[in-house]
């Protein structure tokens, strides 16, 4: 779950190049600025080592098929590969896929890296990749399933390839790819961990650090894999370190004193309030990146009173976006009022980009029209401070409208399961963004969406998104995207409220930290001072 963006400045358009196959349409760039010295590498590496990571939240589960978290992710993109990644300017380059060729618009077949093992010493294959895309688009449970659901069929051709055949041109394909879609899990570990491989993945990745322990409530250790199949420039075996912990500071003052301190190496996320301090602290390295997260409010359209698109529509005229960006993100954050992040520029329309303003009377006039000038629901909100004080102002401003709001404040990892479980009213919710408009917005307002928590359905909205999957311009997409939007705007199945920035942050004892714009914590390459 995320809360916050930035005001984007730039607006960066960069085409995603496929080593062998059609580039997708293009994806943000990411910029990069650091408060005092720059924390790249000086010197030749260190070997050995702890690096410490602060995250935000414990961990829901460590299983590429059953997770929704960011959080998840950190950890996860440690433990496994995927098929494709991303470089630091965001283009999608090999990874467990040395290349791949397409044939055709609607089959990819992909050439894999040979020599591979997973943690449980079994060999990477053509097996295991079929394995793992068809676990993930065929358990009916799993988010993954609509992300992957232009897949017709994964046939292996030998050991060291696969074909994908779709069921049609899909532009978003590849870089659905780089994240848990396109991780690739040994099925031995997974058949042997059972029920318990989610909290429990012992074996089950081939990527740079082994999983060792998950102590709930307080710390996950995971170790080197000597076995890692990546080396530097120099020939060296990656990754430099011998161990990663990560530890949960839901307090963000906690976290970040922890960093200063140097009790951490690394944090995840960083309240809004302390970006001008983090910039200016010589014990800090401060970067960020034009965003792709977004956050707001999701209304479960299928419980009274948000089954009335009025009620919804109420909700967002009475939200003051502006206030809450200056009172809680300190103008740090961008606003939004749908899911296309200007950081996807060629994606946006500023047209469709805004249809809500603070209007207090307006919502009255909403609410009356539905027959209910006197609202009342509860708010799911997490326990930290920065949502809690999000939410006691958006309470304060929807009781001008008249409107009360009950605030129900859960440990995260139980308001997401209340959430996926479709239990709630309303729920704080984030997104930490894909460099594909098709992730910002497919799976969480198409009806098949893995996480369309609040059960919105709109077979309009579905045949657009649908389109734009197979649209293979970006000016084809950007105009079917801006109907999207539109639809969106008039059905508010959710209230969008900000963008946020991605971060990077950590001690100069760290070292070649690659900083990428998605915000995700990449270790293999860093090693300590």
């Amino acid at each position: 779950m995320l809360r916050s963006p930035i005001p984007f400045a730039l607006s960066l358009v960069l085409v995603l190049a496929a080593c062998g196959g059609t580039a997708p349409p293009a994806a943000p760039g990411a910029s990069e600025k650091a408060a005092g010295s720059a924390g790249a590498q000086a010197g030749a590496p260190k070997m050995g080592g702890t690096i410490r990571v602060g995250l935000d939240s414990e961990l829901a589960n460590l299983d590429p098929m059953k997770s929704a978290l960011v959080v998840d992710r950190q950890v996860m993109y440690n433990m496994y590969d995927s098929l494709v990644a991303i470089d630091k300017d965001l283009k999608i380059v090999p990874a467990l896929a040395e290349s791949w060729d397409q044939p055709d618009p609607a089959t990819y077949v992909f050439h894999l890296r040979k020599g591979v093992k997973f943690h449980d010493g079994a060999d990477f294959s053509a097996e295991a990749v079929k394995f793992s895309l068809d676990r993930n688009r065929n358990t009916d449970t799993s988010p993954r399933k609509a992300e992957l659901s232009d897949v017709a069929s994964v046939d292996v051709v030998d050991p060291a390839t696969v074909k994908v055949t779709l069921k049609g041109p899909s532009a978003p394909f590849l870089a659905t790819l780089v994240d848990r879609a396109g991780m690739i899990v040994s099925p031995d570990a997974v058949k042997k961990g059972g029920e318990d491989f989610t909290r429990n993945p012992a074996g089950g990745g081939t990527g740079a650090f082994k999983f060792v322990e998950w102590a709930k409530g307080d710390h996950i250790t995971l170790e080197k894999n000597p076995n890692y199949w990546k080396s530097d420039a120099s020939g060296n075996k990656l990754p430099y370190t011998d161990k990663v912990t990560y530890r949960f500071f839901p307090d963000q003052n906690v976290r970040l004193t922890n960093l200063k301190t140097g009790d951490q190496d690394v944090i995840y996320r960083l309240a809004e309030k302390d970006v001008a301090d983090a910039k200016q602290n010589p014990d800090v390295v401060y970067k960020d990146a034009p965003g792709l997260a977004w956050a707001g409010l999701i209304f479960n359209t299928k419980r009274p009173p948000f089954d009335d698109k009025n009620v919804r529509l109420a909700v967002n005229y009475a939200i003051d976006r502006p206030q809450i960006l200056k009172t809680v993100f300190f103008n740090v954050d961008a606003e939004a009022q749908n899911p296309m992040t200007p950081a996807i520029s060629w994606a946006y329309d500023a047209s469709v980009a805004k249809p809500f303003s603070h209007d207090v009377n307006k919502a009255k006039q909403l609410l009356s029209e539905a027959g209910k000038s006197n609202v009342s629901f509860t708010l799911d909100v997490s326990n930290n401070p920065q949502d809690i004080q999000e939410a006691q102002l958006i309470k304060d401003e929807l009781a001008e409208a008249g409107m009360a709001v009950n605030l129900n404040v859960l440990e995260f990892t139980k308001q997401i399961d209340q959430a996926s479980k479709h239990d709630f009213q309303v729920s704080q919710f984030g997104w930490s963004g894909r460099i594909d408009p098709d992730g910002e917005v497919y799976n969480h307002v198409h009806s098949t969406g893995g996480m369309n928590y609040g059960q919105y359905s709109n077979k309009e909205l579905d045949d657009l998104l649908d389109k734009a999957r197979r649209a293979q311009t970006q000016d084809e997409r950007q105009q079917l995207y801006s109907q999207a939007m539109k639809i969106l705007a008039q059905d508010a199945p959710r209230a969008w409220i900000n963008f946020q920035p991605a971060w990077g942050l950590y001690t100069k004892k760290v070292q070649n930290y690659d900083f990428v714009g998605d915000a995700i914590i990449r270790l293999e390459g860093v090693w300590l001072r």
